[in-house]
């Protein structure tokens, strides 16, 4: 009798991808958890929330930005999409080869809310007026280092397992609202939020189909 699971293989291999980000592209992702209870996308702010942390922000200035960070560089782990999935219920096995092209890559992604939006379009690939600049250099901070190779992997599903091809992550994401004041007049107010990818990586898992 099989109990549990018996991992046959798990590789990791880093992804490098050319194409453009999209605004709040994380937010669709397969899955994401954070490693510290009580963080929060942008998206799952409260009103109470938006209203305790507009208080750090009204106070008046000649022109520019106010702003707050609620949460800073909390580090998720995501599961962005399943690619491939086999299950071999019959009684040989199957044979399957993979062919990847890596490398690796850090990409950050934006996401506002509020007034903040107002004049914004989807994809966005920096904050408004400057915001960026006024946050705190390690929530923006952008670095690519890419190496490219090809590798090709052969695995066989024995009967009675199943193969998961996913892409896998790590990032930071870090959140907090903020005001932009003309002339001592208040004329943008909202949230944002940046998620920035650490590492994105293929897993490929051979596992016994739950029974």
């Amino acid at each position: 009798m099989r109990k549990g699971l018996m991992v046959a293989i798990v590789v990791f291999l880093s992804i490098m991808s050319s194409r453009l980000v999209e605004a709040a592209e994380y937010l669709s992702y397969q899955d994401s958890s954070f490693e510290h209870k009580g963080m929060r996308y942008l998206d799952d702010y409260t009103q109470e929330m938006y209203d305790k942390y507009y208080e750090k922000v009204e106070k008046r200035k000649f022109w520019g930005w106010r702003t707050y960070t609620a949460y800073k560089t909390e580090p998720v782990n995501y599961t962005k999409e399943t690619l491939y999935m086999i299950h071999n219920e019959g009684t040989s096995a199957i044979t399957e080869t993979f062919r990847f092209e890596t490398g690796k890559t850090v990409k950050k992604q934006f996401n506002v809310s509020g007034s903040l939006a107002l004049e914004g379009s989807v994809p966005i690939d920096k904050f408004k007026l400057g915001l960026e600049q006024k946050l705190d250099h390690s929530i923006t901070a952008i670095v690519t280092d890419t190496m490219e190779e090809e590798i090709t992997i052969k695995v066989n599903v024995d009967p009675g397992t199943r193969l998961l091809v996913q892409i896998k992550g790590e990032g930071e994401v870090s959140n907090g609202v903020a005001a932009y004041y003309v002339f001592w007049r208040r004329v943008r107010l909202g949230g944002w939020e940046v998620f920035t990818v650490t590492t994105e990586y293929y897993s490929i898992v051979k596992e016994w189909i739950p029974a």
